[in-house]
Parts: structure tokens; C-alpha cells; sequence
């Protein structure tokens, strides 16, 4: 053994020392194995790891998971999944206590998440927070498993693609306060009863969710709720005081849409809201009452900030007392309801109202006075379509706070005063559709800074600013139609590069367009420069209108070819210009479905690359051009050119409105039409198209409501099965070579009804009817050839067949049409009597049945058509007394009876009393009585009448004393009467 050399002394020193050492390295050493995964774990903790089975389980949720690119998931890589995006572990334990998926709604397109929601997230046992919004799960249900996260506190699914019906399971969930289901699709199921039993859920959101049947009572357990949406869903409610009172804590109340019209109670039970709401909407809930029945003037409601009766059935005043002591009141939302009058003087009260909606309603009265009763620091003020009237006052100028002022669509007077220029906050100003006149200067928008929304249309404003103007505001939507802007295009336009709506239709501008134009506006999404007269040529470059939506440049003086469109455009009318040359062979757009180019000088053949536009187009207006050639058949085919028919693809499907009308067109009826079997509107009048008309448009084409075939040359029969068109409303076959009878079958069923509008079963111009002059066709009627346009030819129901060779009689079956307002058979070959049965008429305005060969006597039942105010039956051989009763009364042209020689009577100078009728006149050739047998017939009867009345006074003495007797009694009467009359002449002329 080595032993240091030294004294005992010192040896036992170090002896000590070593023995203490050697105890505490012992008693750390046996501490650090103690504490050590608590140590281990901090370690871990520090170094940012996370548990290694939860991110295992991440990583298996996001291989399930479908990504685009830009996903949060991308982040998901490494070890320390504590760290990743979406992703929140707890500052002590290391555990993931928060899973935050949610999409922003702007990058949903983009950067949402779809695919299968693994279990494998249930590893994350202590898991409270979980959102998955703005994702799309493609409609599957709500995994099952959702129910065993235990912590779970927070749950938000909405707008996250889930369907069916809601898993039972989600009741174990026992601590949830926060749920959220709204925007998805349950498919029209029942609200879950169990949704009752969530002891703690302090917010629910069930709006948008397509839920379906009663709200289950049971909710009325949810006594510490305090945020409850159940709008916009298909939810109805027939007891609320069994449910709605009880939720005692609720601050935050949503039941728009929520069906209570058959809620006798909803009175009494919104007397029982508790006094800490703070928001009521109840919107489109067919409440049916005046504002008096409301219980809010004696409520204890006065921490109510938000009040909403939006679209319901609330009629008559607006009561004094209606809000009570609601002082708190900053939003008050009464449009769309039935409300009139004035409101009242109590209104001042609500020193707090910010926000006040009366938008559809019947609010009357002067718009000054109305003003003065609200408080001058309201901030959005909505009045559209009422009854007001009077100017805008110049105090207005003091109303400083307001941010919106909507005033469209009343009977406004008088100019816009100058003062509305120094409304600093103004965003939004609607004055459109009123009746104001007077100027539009740079004072109305001095210090308007924030101003975004402009719409002065349709009234009688004239702008006058300054050339080199620069506005104060960068708009993003202006409606300027039917305002004074011209005669130069407004240059100040250039200053406002963040238009995305911009309407100038019918302002007077006479000038070429800007070179600047294309470019200031290239993020416009609705364009709409209509009825001026700006020249210059569409620039090539529209197509790079990236975002462009509707384009209208109709009725003005542009040239040049049709261009390229803008990928994502769905409208584009560039009707009555001066466009001219062939149609390109690719317009550039897929989702078009409103092509109208009618007017203009296109010409060339129409490229067979039009059948690829047909897929999405819905309306296709070709018509006043001057296009020649056969039309395409637009048929595809994978194969070869001669493809079996059985590999065709038809296309058209979508095509409600064809017209190619007043070109050079020629072949036979267009095949391709066959396939377009939702189409209602076919016009293909003049042109050259030839042949028969095909059987199968009165079966294929079953919603045609306008079939115009006029001056073409089609030949052939009228199909029998065109009768098969229950909704044809028009149809004009006028001049062609149509031969063969009218059919019995010509009774069209719309044709019978005596009100048509709407007979199609999709209103086809329904997204059209703010275009005039869009859409229209022309009736040959009254006379003349006239226009109709838009909702205007709903309410013409014509037949015309004119200038065609049809012959045989009119069918008496005609007179079912009831509903027929133009009736049009002349210039055929026609024989007969017009039949009776035409008096059944009775909304029959024009009558031609001239130039064919009718004859008889005209049927008085034509006197009891009231609506009648034209008519035409001449160059026939109508004989006989022209009625002159009923309305045939009113009729004193004698031209429309020319040339039928055997009338009389009024108005013609032929008098029924004159023996100026021939016999020859009276005998009906048509029927082929033998002369020799009329003749012997009259001497027949002459001989028997005579030998009748002698033979009796010669064999019956009785008889003839008395007939004798009897002629010489009234001889002497008349003797005795003349003499008498003679002498009193005699004596009154010696008296003179």
C-alpha cells in the first residue's frame, strides 16, 4: 500500500475530506438517477422536441391528408414537431395541447386541405384545441372518433366540406365550450337532440349547415350559452317558450331564417330574452305582425346593441315607443319588410345608433325631415327603394360621421348640394334612380377622401369638372349611366386604376376612347360603356382583362374584328357597332355564356370552333350581320371525321337563345339545334336555309317558347308534332314555300292561356332584364312590323303563316287560342268560312286573313273580340252584311274589306237595301248547282204559291166573300184618310 509521507495529523485531515466528497459525489449521483426523466424530459423540452408518439401521429394525419401547394402540412418536417406550423405544445409537459388547421378564408382556393382524418390523432390525449376550418372533407362525415378526445374544450369544423348526419358519439365531449359546425351540408337532418347535453358549451354556431325539421327544445339546456347561431338554415320553430327563454346567460342570438310563422308565442317568449342580450337577429323568420305587437318597448332589453327584423312580413308605422328605453341600440335593421310612413319624432332618442336599414320598404315622406330625426353621428343610413321625397339638405354637411348613405331608388328632387363634399368619412353614396337635376362639380368631392362606391346613375345630372382634375378618391365601383358625362370621355377615369365595376352607360359621350382606358382598368370585373357613340377599335389586349366577369360595349361606333376575350368572362355584348371581318377561330374563353354580336358587319363563314363555345353558352346572338354558308354541325367525335354516330358527342346543352336572323345562312335546318334540347328561343328568319322542317323539334326541343323561321325557304308540311310545344308562345313560319292544310292539332297549349307570362320553365332572360335593347325580335302585326324587346315579348303570343301555300279551311279549333294575341293567316290559299269559333279570341289584338280565297258571310262572333284593334279580310270572296256591332264598330277603314265584291254595309258605299245583287251573285259556284234546276225549281214554287192562295177563294164561297169584303173595307179606310189629310193641307195653305 502507498502511503504518503507526513504527520498523523495532517493524514487524518485528508482523510476527512476524502470520506465527505466521496458522500456528497454519492448523494448527486443518487439524486440525478432520481430526478432523471423529469431532468431528461426538461432536456428535451429545451431542445424543442416533442413527444415522439404524438409526432408520430401527426405524420401518419398527414399522409392521409391531400395538400396544395402552399399547405401549413409543408412545415411538417424534422423532429421537433412542437415547432411546426399548426401545432402548440404545452410549456410544462411537453404534450400537444392545440392543433390549429385552419385556412385562411382568402387562400382557401389554394391552400385548403382535403382527403381522410386519421385516428391516428387520437394519440393526442391531451389534445383541447382543434380546428380544421376552411378545409374540404368532400361531404364525409364527422369521424366517429372525435369523441374520445376527453380535454377537448375548443372544436371548429365549419367550412370544412362534412355531410351526413353528426356522430353520437361527440356527447362524450364533456368539457366542450366552444362549437362550431357552421357552412357545411348535414344533409337536411334534425338538429341532435344531444347537443342538449354539452353542460358547458358557452358558443354554438350551427348557422349555414343545411339542418333541417324543428330546433329540438332540448337546447334550452344550455344555460351557460352564451352566443347561439342557428341562421340560414331550414329550421322552423312552433313552441319558443319551451326553450328559448331558459337560456339565461345568452348574449349573442342568430335564428335568421328560422321558420316561425306558426309560433303563436314568439311574442311572449321575446319578452322572456334575458336582459344581458346584446344581439338579436331575426331575419327572414315569416314573422307576420305590426311593429306595435313587439314587446321591446316594455322589455328589459336595454343592453341590446344589435336588433334585426330583416325580410319578414312587418307592416304598417313605425310606433313611437317600438325601442323603449334601448339606449344602447347601434345597429337597427328594419329593411325589406312593408312598413310606411314617417319614422318617428323618438328616433332622436338613440344617441348610439350607428348603423339604421330601411331598405324595401314604404317609408314616405320628406328626406330632410327624416334626417332630422336621427342622430347627426349615424354612420350608415340605408334607405333604397321607398317613397321619399324632397331635396337633400344643405345641413347635411354637418352629418360628418356618416360612412354610408344609400338613397337609390326614391322620388329624391332638387341638385346634390355642395356640402356633400365635406362628409370626410363617406365610403359609399347611392343616389341612383332618383329624379335630381343640376351639376355635378369638384366642389361635391372635395375632401371626399375615402370614398369607394359612386352611383348617381339614372337621373338628370351633368358633370362638369375641370380636364386636368385629378378626384381626391380612388373608386373601386361608379355607376355614372344615364348622368351628362360627354361629350369627351371623362379623363379624370385615368386617375382610378382600383375600378372593379364601372358603368357608364348612355352618358353622352361622343369621343374616341383613351389609349389610357385599357390599362386604368385592369382589374375591372364589370364593364359596361353601352349606348354612346365612342369610336375607336376594341384593342386586341382585352383578353389580358384578367379578372373581367361582363363586358358591354353595345350600341356604339366601334370597328374593327371581334378580339380575344378575357379567360375568366361570362358576358360580352358587343352588338349594333361597326364590327366587321370573320369571327376568330378561338375567342379565348371557356366560361362564356353570353355572346351577343348582333348588328354589326361580321362576315365570313361561322368556324366550326363555335361548337366548343356552345358547351357553356347560353345565350348566342349572331343576328343582323353578314354571315354566309352552312352552319357547323358541332359534332366531336375522338376518331376520325367519319365517326360512328353512335361516338358523337352532341354539345349545346346549356343554350337557351339562338338567333342568326337577317343573314345570308343557307343548308338545311341546323342538325346541331337537335342536341340543344333546353333552348326557348330560336330565330333563323331571314335567311336561305331550305328543306323540310324536321319532325323532331316538337319533340326535342320541349321548353321552345319563340320558334321564328320567317323568309326562308322551307318547304314541305307544317309537322304535325310542332303541336307537341306545350310552352310555344310564338311561332312565325311567314314566307316560305310551306304547303299542305292547317291541322286540327294547331292548338298550343301556352297558346290557350289568356295571361302567358313566364310560360317557359326557365325564365330565360331573367339575368338580362337590366340590358335593354339586348335581346328582341320583330312581329309582323297591326299592320306593320314591329319590335319587342326584353320582358315586352312575354306578353305577345302570335301564329303566323303568312305568304306560304297552305290551303284547305281555317280549323274551327283555332278559336281554343284564347291567349293569341296576333293571328296572321293571309297570303295563302285558304277556302272556307272563317269559322265561328274565332269570336273565342278573346285576346286577339291583330286579324290577316286577306289574299286567299275564304268566302260566306263574316261571323259576327268576331264583334265580341274587345281587344281587337286591327283587322284585315280583304281580297277574298267574303259576301254578305259586314257586322257592325261590338267591335267591329270601330273598324270605319273600308280597305280592309276591298276586294271582296258581295260585302255591304258600312264601312263600304255598298248598300244591303239596293237590289244590286245579281242572281248569278247569290249561287255559290263552289257547291256546282245545275242552272236549269234552280230555274225549275223557282217556277215550281212560283206555280204552287199561286195556285194555293186562287184555288182557295175559287172553291171556298165563304172564303171569298169575306177576303172580297175585307179589300173593299180597306179601300175605303184609305180613301177616307187620304181625303181627309188633303183637305186639312188645303186649309192650313189658305191660312198662310
Amino acid at each position: 500500500m502507498f502511503v504518503w509521507g507526513g504527520n498523523n495529523k495532517t493524514m487524518a485531515k485528508l482523510t476527512s475530506s476524502t470520506t465527505h466528497g466521496v458522500l456528497v459525489l454519492s448523494l448527486c449521483l443518487l439524486l440525478l438517477q432520481i430526478f432523471s426523466p423529469a431532468l431528461s424530459l426538461e432536456t428535451t423540452k429545451l431542445r424543442g422536441s416533442c413527444v415522439a408518439s404524438e409526432r408520430d401521429a401527426l405524420l401518419t394525419f398527414k399522409e392521409g391528408i391531400n395538400t396544395l401547394h402552399g399547405s401549413l402540412l409543408s412545415s411538417w418536417e424534422g423532429h421537433d414537431c412542437c415547432r411546426w406550423r399548426g401545432v402548440l405544445c404545452s410549456n410544462k409537459t411537453g404534450h400537444v395541447v392545440k392543433l390549429d388547421l385552419r385556412v385562411d378564408p382568402e387562400e382557401f382556393q389554394w391552400a385548403s386541405m382535403s382527403g381522410n382524418i386519421s385516428p391516428s390523432l387520437l394519440a393526442l390525449e391531451h389534445l383541447n384545441y382543434l380546428d380544421l376550418s376552411f378545409n374540404y372533407f368532400g361531404g364525409q362525415q364527422i369521424p366517429k372518433f372525435m369523441g374520445s378526445f376527453k380535454n377537448l374544450k375548443y372544436l371548429n369544423l365549419s367550412n370544412a366540406g362534412f355531410g351526413g348526419s353528426i356522430p353520437p358519439s361527440l356527447l362524450a365531449l364533456e368539457r366542450l365550450n366552444y362549437l362550431d359546425l357552421s357552412f357545411n351540408n348535414f344533409g337536411g337532418h334534425q338538429i341532435p337532440k344531444f347537443m342538449g347535453s354539452f353542460k358547458n358549451l358557452k358558443y354554438l354556431y350551427l348557422s349555414n349547415a343545411n339542418f333541417g325539421g324543428s330546433v329540438p327544445p332540448q337546447l334550452g339546456n344550455l344555460t351557460k350559452l352564451l352566443h347561439l347561431d342557428l341562421g340560414d338554415n331550414s329550421l322552423q320553430s312552433v313552441d319558443l317558450v319551451a326553450w328559448l327563454p331558459r337560456l339565461s346567460s345568452l348574449k349573442h342570438l342568430d335564428m335568421s331564417y328560422v321558420n316561425l310563422s306558426a309560433a303563436v308565442d314568439w311574442v311572449p317568449a321575446l319578452s322572456m330574452l334575458p336582459a344581458s342580450l346584446r344581439v338579436l337577429h331575426l331575419s327572414v323568420c315569416s314573422l307576420n305582425a305590426t311593429l306595435s305587437a313587439l314587446p321591446l318597448y316594455s322589455s328589459n332589453l336595454t343592453a341590446l346593441v344589435t336588433l334585426d327584423l330583416e325580410n319578414n312580413y312587418f307592416h304598417g308605422p313605425i310606433p313611437d315607443g317600438l325601442l323603449g328605453n334601448m339606449t344602447s341600440l347601434k345597429e337597427l335593421w328594419l329593411g325589406l319588410n312593408d312598413l310606411v310612413g314617417m319614422i318617428p319624432k323618438t328616433m332622436k332618442n338613440l344617441h348610439k345608433l350607428k348603423v339604421f336599414d330601411l331598405r324595401w320598404n314604404q317609408i314616405s315622406g320628406d328626406i330632410a325631415e327624416l334626417m332630422e330625426r336621427l342622430s347627426h353621428k349615424i354612420q350608415s343610413l340605408y334607405l333604397m327603394v321607398n317613397n321619399l321625397n324632397g331635396s337633400l339638405p344643405t345641413w347635411i354637411e354637418n352629418m360628418t360621421s356618416l360612412s354610408t348613405l344609400d338613397l337609390g331608388y326614391n322620388g329624391l328632387t332638387g341638385s346634390i348640394p355642395s356640402g356633400m363634399g365635406k362628409l370626410t368619412n363617406l365610403s359609399y353614396l347611392d343616389l341612383s334612380s332618383n329624379q335630381l337635376v343640376g351639376m355635378i362639380l369638384e366642389d361635391h368631392f372635395t375632401n371626399l377622401t375615402r370614398l369607394e362606391v359612386l352611383y348617381l346613375s339614372n337621373n338628370s345630372l351633368t358633370m362638369e369638372v375641370h380636364p386636368n382634375w385629378i378626384p381626391p378618391f380612388r373608386l373601386k365601383e361608379v355607376d355614372l349611366s344615364y348622368c351628362k358625362l360627354g361629350p369627351h370621355f371623362p379623363a379624370w377615369i385615368q386617375s382610378q386604376t382600383n375600378i372593379t365595376f364601372l358603368y357608364m352607360s348612355s352618358a353622352g359621350i361622343t369621343d374616341m376612347l383613351p389609349n389610357w382606358f385599357w390599362n386604368v382598368i385592369s382589374q375591372v370585373e364589370y364593364l359596361d360603356l353601352s349606348l354612346n357613340l365612342i369610336s375607336g377599335a376594341v384593342p386586341k389586349t382585352l383578353e389580358f382583362l384578367s379578372a373581367a366577369r361582363i363586358i358591354m360595349l353595345n350600341s356604339n361606333q366601334f370597328q374593327g374584328q371581334v378580339p380575344q376575350l378575357p379567360s375568366r368572362l361570362w358576358f360580352f355584348d358587343l352588338s349594333r357597332n361597326n364590327i366587321s371581318g370573320p369571327l376568330l377561330l378561338n375567342l379565348g374563353t371557356v366560361e362564356l355564356r353570353y355572346l351577343l354580336l348582333s348588328t354589326n358587319h361580321i362576315s365570313g363563314t361561322i368556324p366550326s370552333s363555335m361548337c366548343d363555345q356552345l358547351q357553356s353558352l347560353i345565350i348566342l346572338d349572331l343576328s343582323n350581320n353578314l354571315l354566309l354558308g352552312h352552319l357547323p354541325q358541332c359534332w366531336t367525335s375522338s376518331n376520325s371525321f367519319k365517326a360512328d354516330p353512335s361516338e358523337l358527342r352532341p354539345t349545346g346543352s346549356n343554350v337557351d337563345f339562338i338567333s342568326f336572323r337577317n343573314n345570308s345562312l343557307s343548308g338545311k335546318f341546323p342538325l346541331f339545334i337537335r342536341s340543344c334540347q333546353q333552348l326557348s328561343f330560336l330565330d333563323l328568319s331571314y335567311n336561305n336555309f331550305s328543306g323540310n322542317l324536321p319532325v323532331w323539334i316538337g319533340t326535342r326541343l320541349p321548353n321552345l317558347v319563340f320558334l321564328l323561321l320567317k323568309s326562308n325557304m322551307f318547304s314541305g308540311y307544317i309537322p304535325i308534332k310542332l303541336s307537341k310545344l306545350d310552352h310555344l308562345q310564338v311561332l312565325d313560319l311567314a314566307h316560305n314555300n310551306l304547303s299542305g292544310t292547317i291541322a286540327p292539332s294547331v292548338n298550343f297549349k301556352a297558346m290557350t292561356l289568356s295571361f302567358n307570362l313566364h310560360t317557359s320553365p326557365a325564365y330565360i332572360f331573367g339575368e338580362l332584364e337590366d340590358y335593354d335593347d339586348s335581346i328582341s325580335f320583330s312581329v309582323d302585326t297591326k299592320g306593320q312590323i314591329l319590335e319587342y324587346h326584353n320582358d315586352e315579348i312575354f306578353f305577345m303570343l302570335s301564329l303566323d303563316l303568312s305568304g306560304n301555300i297552305l290551303t284547305g279551311e281555317i280549323p274551327k279549333e283555332i278559336g281554343a287560342l284564347a291567349g293569341l294575341t296576333n293571328l296572321n293567316l293571309s297570303a295563302n290559299r285558304l277556302t272556307g268560312n272563317i269559322p265561328d269559333s274565332i269570336g273565342g279570341l278573346q285576346s286577339l289584338e291583330s286579324l290577316d286573313l286577306s289574299n286567299n280565297e275564304l268566302f260566306g258571310e263574316i261571323p259576327s262572333t268576331l264583334s265580341a273580340l274587345t281587344f281587337l284593334s286591327h283587322l284585315n279580310l280583304s281580297y277574298n270572296n267574303l259576301s254578305g252584311r259586314i257586322p257592325s256591332d261590338g267591335q267591329l264598330e270601330t273598324f270605319e277603314d273600308p280597305t280592309i274589306y276591298i276586294g271582296n265584291k258581295n260585302l255591304c254595309g258600312p264601312p263600304t258605299s255598298k248598300n244591303c237595301l239596293e237590289n244590286q245583287t245579281t242572281m248569278s251573285d247569290l249561287l255559290e259556284y263552289e257547291d256546282g248547282y245545275d242552272m236549269s234546276s234552280f230555274y225549275l225549281s223557282m217556277g215550281l214554287g212560283y206555280a204552287v204559291g199561286f195556285w194555293v192562295i186562287f184555288g182557295t177563294l175559287l172553291f171556298n164561297r165563304t172564303w171569298r166573300t169575306t177576303y172580297f169584303l175585307f179589300i173593299d173595307n180597306m179601300c175605303d179606310r184609305i180613301y177616307v184618310f187620304v181625303v181627309l189629310k188633303w183637305g186639312r193641307f188645303k186649309a192650313s195653305i189658305r191660312k198662310k
